[in-house]
């Protein structure tokens, strides 16, 4: 062998494997941030479940506003256990018709009851409503559990 001149064959399967671990590094770290982001969606979903589980609201009454056509008297009851929600979305129906889906106004805490003005459809028969929680994007989850009640 000649002075100044190496044999470079086995520095280029050195080369050739740090590059192939490397490759494999970030492979494994952009499959990791994408694996991260559906866990934590899907985890912040079963949370909202979970809480949604717990609260059990309940329609009291619902009556017509005196001189008011179209707008209603509703009594809503939230019994004892769950977190605290973000509030309650109702709608009143009638049989051909509902009024739009509009927020109760109040936040219900564990055994409050609370009455507000709904406006709806003229000649209402039934009122649906739902619990919603607000996830920590600020967005309102709503619950799948929607109470009926016929009046």
């Amino acid at each position: 062998m000649e002075r100044g001149k190496m044999n470079k064959r086995g520095l280029d399967a050195i080369v050739t494997t740090l590059i192939i671990i490397l490759l494999a590094i970030v492979a494994i770290g952009i499959i990791w941030v994408v694996v991260r982001n559906v866990v934590q969606q899907g985890s912040e979903q079963i949370d909202i479940s979970s809480k949604c589980i717990a609260v059990d609201l309940r329609a009291v009454s619902v009556s017509p506003v005196s001189g008011q056509v179209g707008n209603y008297s509703v009594t809503l009851n939230r019994r004892a256990g769950g977190d605290a929600i973000g509030g309650v979305k109702v709608s009143l129906f009638n049989d051909t018709a509902n009024g739009g889906v509009r927020d109760f106004g109040v936040t219900l805490n564990e055994l409050d009851t609370k009455t507000q003005t709904v406006v709806g459809v003229t000649e209402a028969n039934k009122l649906e409503y739902t619990a919603y929680f607000v996830d920590a994007s600020g967005n309102e989850q709503l619950c799948s559990q929607t109470g009926t009640f016929t009046f």
